[in-house]
């Protein structure tokens, strides 16, 4: 039936390849498909994941950067706290079962000068307020006739640092609507204040804050306020002393 007999190869074969003969059979309109060229987006998860640890990695440092800064803020009162387990003990023997270093005199003449104790631990650091150099924080203990410890008192001077005479309130605190026996929780939410120093002794903590505010002259009034608490954390009475210039 053909002639040409290489035509028939190529027309019975399985080569996909294109037909130079094509035209003979009516494709000589064909045009040749074009593949689509779009681009592509590929998602390189390889990155992604570098990317996300990366910032889990800068969290996890930034969080812990802010539990040892506040762990180590808050060592003195740990410590405090701590010695005050001991109050009614003899000193000679709890002292040597508390892990920070107690002497009897501080190197700090201005802590000295305004406070009195018998025994002190303080911060290697210190800070400086109005022109006087104290510890960062300080434990003091005071003892009766038999050595035995009656009170352990810390001072936060760090936290009074930025302004000698604390926070500013509107007017004077008034307790005087709370009960004895009212919870602390209710009592700080009340004063809105962080307290510069703690005293434990053997019937219950007093609370010290500092605070100012404007008196009707418009001058400014300091005031150090002691909010006492049981040996259940109840709260017991407070005691406003009102600071002048002079005493600051």
């Amino acid at each position: 039936m053909f002639v040409d007999t290489k035509l028939a190869e190529k027309l019975f074969s399985n080569n996909s390849e294109p037909m130079p003969d094509d035209e003979l059979f009516g494709n000589q309109n064909k045009k040749p498909k074009k593949k689509r060229q779009g681009k592509s987006f590929k998602i390189d998860l390889h990155n992604i994941k570098l990317i996300v640890i990366a910032v889990l990695s800068v969290a996890v440092i930034v969080l812990v950067a802010i539990l040892v800064f506040r762990m180590m803020g808050n060592k003195g009162e740990k410590y405090a706290k701590k010695a005050s387990d001991f109050i009614g003990a003899d000193f000679e023997i709890a002292s040597k079962k508390m892990d920070f270093k107690i002497k009897q005199e501080s190197g700090y003449k201005g802590l000295t000068s305004v406070v009195d104790y018998d025994y002190v631990a303080e911060a290697e650091k210190d800070v400086r307020i109005d022109g006087v150099n104290y510890p960062e924080w300080a434990i003091l203990f005071k003892l009766d006739d038999n050595k035995h410890i009656t009170d352990v008192r810390y001072c936060n001077f760090k936290g009074i640092k930025s302004d000698i005479k604390g926070v500013k309130k509107e007017h004077n605190v008034n307790l005087d609507k709370f009960n004895p026996g009212t919870e602390k929780e209710t009592i700080d939410k009340e004063l809105d204040m962080k307290y510069y120093s703690i005293d434990f002794t053997k019937d219950g903590e007093a609370y010290i804050y500092r605070y100012w505010y404007e008196n009707d002259s418009g001058d400014e009034q300091p005031v150090v306020l002691t909010v006492n608490y049981d040996e259940n954390g109840n709260f017991k009475s407070y005691t406003p002393q009102l600071i002048y210039h002079q005493f600051m």
